[in-house]
Order: structure tokens, then sequence, then C-alpha cells
């Protein structure tokens, strides 16, 4: 069987000759863009557009990446285009655009910005769930997936195979956090997503990347590489192992892999290229395995008093309500002088922190949770 292959360059800046030297040293190690990328071809790239940030934030993937991929697959003789949906309300796509700085760099290339919330879409049925994925995903020729390392407070890592989570538009994305509150669920659906959308190529920009509590309420970290790979469990996989994560901890690594997806088995993953040695790499708080550690007469006592939970910090908050119209359970109230919770009705999906465009939504511990989790070892 024919290992998959992942390969790492070095890349410790965003100047664009630096970024593009690591993307064109990176996609040799996999057979170069020729081997994905045929002359005439469509190529739908997919970066991260999380929230309208700018890339200093270093929460979407950076425009310097972008531009030189843009600039690789136009010198392959391809058509390319670029598109995303936000992760929450999209309020005026051309704001995204413009303060994430795909704008410019599309506008200074010639390349066409994908709106996925006005193209249409296509309907599909897997595993007993319906979804709706954007008519341009599935339209081109090739699809080249553009992730940024990060953590979640979710699904612990987003990466590739979450990154494509972006190809269903609007606030579906929100409606599925409602059919799915736990992790493993959610991350079966974010897997659906991922298999009915499977990139040909996967280029992440690990330059500067995200820890603690990710995708976007986390710290920039410095890692200092760009990674190739045609299969995004490998790569997905290989970048937990050498942050220090047992890929399978992952859970849409471990049920890619179960669906025959892509591998995550670290012997049968290829590696060129070395990766960095990344000091003291924050992973966020593991809830499940806090619980499963407590025998099980204590948990059941304790679980009454146990929680951690979503909460608004009301120096931070600007009172926008983005948080109010990204909860897919309706848990947060319009209020001043911020929004309250309804924690009834919260599921924990924390898209609230997720998508806050302040960092005012904070994981609220209690001195129970915290007891339990310096137990377990896991906070």
């Amino acid at each position: 069987m024919n290992k998959s292959t992942v390969s790492i360059s070095e890349c410790r800046s965003y100047t664009l000759h630096e970024v593009q030297s690591a993307v064109e040293k990176s996609l040799d190690g996999i057979g170069g863009i020729q081997s994905f990328v045929k002359p005439g071809d469509t190529v739908l790239l997919k970066p991260n557009m999380l929230q309208a940030k700018s890339p200093e934030v270093f929460i979407t993937t950076h425009p310097a990446v972008v531009e030189a991929v843009i600039n690789i697959v136009k010198d392959a003789g391809a058509v390319p285009m670029l598109g995303d949906s936000p992760g929450g309300p999209a309020r005026g796509m051309e704001r995204f655009w413009e303060i994430t700085g795909f704008a410019d760099v599309c506008k200074r290339t010639d390349t066409q910005l994908v709106n996925f919330e006005k193209s249409g879409i296509y309907e599909f049925e897997r595993n007993g769930r319906t979804y709706r994925v954007a008519r341009p995903v599935l339209d081109a020729d090739v699809i080249i997936n553009m992730p940024k390392i990060k953590t979640h407070g979710l699904t612990k890592f987003s990466c590739a195979i979450k990154n494509i989570y972006g190809v269903i538009p609007g606030l579906q994305k929100t409606e599925y956090h409602k059919l799915a509150p736990k992790p493993s669920d959610f991350a079966e659906i974010i897997v659906d997503v991922f298999a009915l959308s499977k990139p040909h190529l996967n280029i992440i920009d690990g330059v500067i990347g995200m820890d603690g509590m990710g995708p976007s309420a986390g710290n920039p970290k410095e890692i200092g590489v760009i990674v190739a790979s045609d299969d995004a469990v490998a790569v997905d996989s290989i970048l937990c192992h050498y942050l220090g994560k047992d890929p399978m901890e992952v859970p849409t690594n471990r049920i890619a892999y179960e669906q025959g997806l892509g591998e995550a088995s670290i012997e049968n993953i290829n590696v060129l290229g070395e990766f960095p040695i990344v000091d003291a790499f924050k992973w966020p708080l593991n809830v499940a395995g806090s619980i499963e550690v407590v025998p099980s007469f204590i948990s059941r006592a304790l679980m009454k008093l146990y929680y951690s939970r979503p909460a608004i910090n009301p120096d931070l908050c600007t009172n926008c309500n983005t948080c109010v119209q990204s909860c897919p359970t309706d848990a947060i109230l319009e209020k001043r002088p911020t929004p309250i919770f309804e924690y009834e009705r919260c599921i924990n999906c924390l898209c609230c922190m997720e998508m806050c465009p302040e960092k005012a939504v904070f994981d609220d511990k209690n001195s129970i949770y915290r007891f339990i989790s310096r137990f377990s070892g896991s906070d």
C-alpha cells in the first residue's frame, strides 16, 4: 500500500517571496502543481475566512499564502477563483473580503471572488442527514483547501478537515450544531461535509497558527511552516502528532480515518522535510476526558455542580450581538449592556466564542471543574 505523503517547508515570514518559495518547495515534494492542476482547469481556492479580521490577528489564512497559490495556479495555465462562507452571519461579504486582505489580492491578480451565500447549492444525503454544499465548490475542476493551523474549543483541532466545513453556506453551519451538541456527533457532521467536498490538494498556512482556545479566541503561535498534501486526514494527523496530540484523540481525524477518507496512522505517513520544535503548544481543555477519568460514583454526585460554559466579559463586549445571531439554539438574548445566556438552552457548542469579533466570550469554569481538570491532568 502506498503511503500518504505530507511535505513540509520552512517559512518564517509572510513576505510574498518567502511564502511562494515555501509553497513551491512543499508542492515539489508531492509531484508539483502539475500533478493536480492542468491547463484550462477551474481551480477553487478555499481559505479560512472565519471572521472579518485583518491578517495581523492570525485568525484567517494569510493573504500572502493565497496570493502565492494564485500565482502558482496561474503559472500552470489554470483559472483560479477564491470562495468561502464565514462562520456566522455574513453581513456584507464585501466587508469580509476587504478586511481579510483577500479582495486586494484578487484585484491585483485578476482572480474572481465567489460568494457562497449567493451562488446556489447542491443538496446531498449522507448518513441520514441532508447537506447543502455551495455550487461553485463542486463545479470546479480542482479544489485547493487552504486552512490555517489552529486549535478548536469543541473539536480540538481546526485545519484541513475542519476548513472544508465552510463550503456550507450561511447559518446552516450553526444549525448543525443544534443537531449534534456532542463534540463527537458534530465531528461526524464535519466529516460528512468533508467527504462530500473532498479537496484534491491541501496547502496549509502554518507560518503563524493559533493555540489555546481557538479557532478565534486563542493566541497567535509561531510555527514557521507551509505544509502540502493530497491527504487532508494525513496532514491533520501528522500536525497533531508534531504538536503533541495523539491524532486519534481528535474526533475529526478518527472518524475520517475509520470511514476510509485518509490516513491517520503515523507509521503509514511519509513525511518530507522537518517540522520545527514548537515550545509549549497549548491545546484546549478536554472536557469529556476530564469527566471520564473521575470514578462514576463521584462524577454523578458532582455533575450538578460541574460546569464549563461560555460567558461574556463586559469590559470587552461592544454589544454587537454577533453571538446572539450565531447561537444555534437561541440561548443568548439581546440585552444591554451585554447579551445574556439562558444556560438551560446552551449546548456548549462555543459558536458564540468562535464568532465573537472582540474575544469577549470566554470559557467560564467553576471550582469543581478546575479541580477535576487538575485531577485528570487535562488542563
